[in-house]
């Protein structure tokens, strides 16, 4: 056993990148956001062009003293400028990664809205410079991450297919 390792006995603190124990958390929403017309299912989907380029939902960070519940509706307004929107479920877990030393810990979420309110991806900062509501089996291929991806299947779970 090393007399030096202040962590743990078990862990070779040599081992890990000194920005392990330095790691910033940020604690986040995901919003899958939905409709239903013509007997088929509908999600929204924003093309990403912030800090990389390709396809998401809509996510961001919670502020201090804000809910995930109250989280999740702000950033739907501000990224997509929708304001009627309903919560149709959280989920039970989180999804996890981590980027330029930051660990992300964002809590996703189901959402109902009308197809027929106008998006606005009009930002201070642009994130998004465009969207589609993609039909339910077109919607997979075209999510960029994986994390995306199983958020998506597991909300197909969620709605009954």
């Amino acid at each position: 056993m090393r007399k030096n390792n202040p962590v743990s006995p078990h862990i070779n603190v040599n081992t890990f990148s000194p920005t392990f124990f330095l790691m910033n958390a940020k604690q986040g929403v995901t919003a899958v956001i939905f409709d239903e017309a013509n007997s088929k299912r509908y999600f929204l989907v924003l093309h990403r062009i912030l800090n990389w380029s390709g396809w998401e939902f809509v996510k961001g960070g919670i502020d201090e003293g804000e809910t995930p519940e109250a989280a999740v509706l702000r950033e739907i307004e501000e990224e997509a400028g929708l304001k009627k929107v309903f919560i149709v479920k959280e989920f039970p877990s989180k999804v996890t990664w981590i980027a330029k030393d930051t660990k992300y810990i964002y809590t996703p979420f189901v959402l109902r809205a009308n197809m027929n309110e106008p998006v606005d991806l009009s930002q201070e900062i642009i994130e998004h410079d465009n969207f589609i509501w993609l039909e339910q089996d077109k919607v997979e291929t075209i999510l960029t991450h994986e994390d995306n991806k199983r958020i998506f299947r597991e909300t197909l779970e969620i709605l009954g297919g």
